[in-house]
């Protein structure tokens, strides 16, 4: 008999966590699994699902008016709206397990459990997002669910330190088959950014903000002023006083060296593979996912040592720094200025083990093992 999973997320949007989910929802095996998915709002991939998986979003963000106003009607009588969508979902469907995609939708878990179902919380997050929360909704998470899957080993670690007893280790991933650049493309873009043959271009990918590291652009700039480095930093433009500080001083201390480019889709990759280096500045990660798709593109890799990076970095493919040290990331640097050509075979070969063909397989089996009551150990 098929057992049936409701997923509940965000959004379906692009980033990492979702990214994971939603190579799991299209690629489970529909002969073992019934799905349903519940998100808050809906994302872009959230109209992309395949037909056979059942979709709901949360009443209050509906496109559809007339559950918006039900939800209205429903508060008059007292009654929790998410609850009573969630029960109705439970009661249609009937899961068997509910499995709850991150811990950044904390209304869930502040719901009565479901009897008969077994809850599953994948979580994604690190100290610095606890810092963002309220204690409950970890204290909570953490009563709530039967099983915990941590993203890397560092946050299997971390729920395990809250005695969570039963704890399982599934590694983020990515699609490589989603993975392309255009040679022309990339020339093309280097003309339109004004960069040039002698350039040394270290990129960047992640929100313009201080935990992705953006307070280092300026002494990187200053440490190789004369040298001809260049930073492209690729993800969102954040709205804060930190952006503008570091994109004014640098516009106007060292005009046209780095570059934000913004949120990008299509051309995300062939922006990539402009770099000659990658930077992996961020004060904390649970994984990062941005380091598997440079290694997968060859480019070298210097890190913090975050996430993954100490055991997925090795000697020919970049340098790992230990803690925040400037001068250290400046040494690493140099390093790589120095000694370029990395092995991009052992690169992509390291990223191909995180990439979805090679992690799909033991996610599935972990579903496996979950759903047929193994404990996990």
């Amino acid at each position: 008999m098929k057992k049936r999973i409701l997923f509940i997320t965000q959004h379906l949007g692009r980033t990492g966590s979702e990214m994971v989910l939603w190579y799991l929802l299209i690629n489970l095996n529909r002969e073992k699994y019934s799905i349903s998915v519940f998100c808050k709002t809906k994302g872009e991939l959230y109209d992309l699902l395949p037909e056979h998986i059942e979709k709901n979003v949360m009443y209050k963000y509906s496109p559809n008016r007339s559950a918006r106003t039900f939800r209205r009607l429903v508060k008059v009588f007292g009654i929790n709206p998410l609850q009573y969508q969630l029960d109705k979902i439970q009661r249609d469907f009937k899961a068997d397990i509910w499995y709850i995609n991150t811990i950044a939708f904390p209304e869930v878990f502040e719901l009565p459990k479901p009897k008969g179902v077994k809850i599953v919380t994948h979580v994604h997050e690190l100290l610095y997002a606890f810092s963002e929360i309220k204690s409950q909704v970890l204290e909570r998470t953490i009563s709530y669910s039967d099983v915990c899957i941590g993203c890397s080993d560092v946050v299997c670690e971390k729920l395990l330190d809250l005695n969570h007893p039963n704890v399982a280790l599934q590694y983020s991933f990515i699609d490589t088959d989603t993975i392309h650049v255009n040679e022309g493309r990339v020339e093309a873009l280097k003309k339109q950014l004004g960069i040039l043959p002698g350039d040394f271009v270290w990129v960047v990918s992640g929100g313009t903000k201080y935990m992705k590291g953006l307070d280092f652009v300026l002494p990187i700039l200053d440490h190789f002023k004369d040298t001809s480095i260049k930073i492209l930093w690729l993800g969102s433009k954040q709205d804060n006083a930190l952006y503008f500080y570091v994109k004014n001083v640098a516009e106007r201390k060292y005009p046209g060296r780095v570059m934000f480019t913004g949120a990008l889709s299509e051309d995300y990759y062939n922006y990539m593979s402009i770099a000659n280096g990658f930077l992996l500045v961020s004060r904390e990660e649970t994984f990062s996912l941005v380091m598997l798709e440079a290694a997968y593109l060859g480019i070298p890799i210097v890190a913090f040592d975050i996430g993954i990076a100490r055991q997925f970095v090795q000697d020919d493919m970049g340098v790992v720094i230990e803690g925040w040290n400037i001068r250290g990331l400046f040494a690493a640097m140099q390093s790589i200025h120095l000694q370029p050509d990395r092995d991009k075979v052992r690169l992509r070969d390291a990223a191909m083990a995180y990439s979805s063909t090679q992690q799909l397989p033991a996610y599935e089996a972990l579903l496996d093992r979950i759903s047929d009551s193994v404990i996990i150990s």
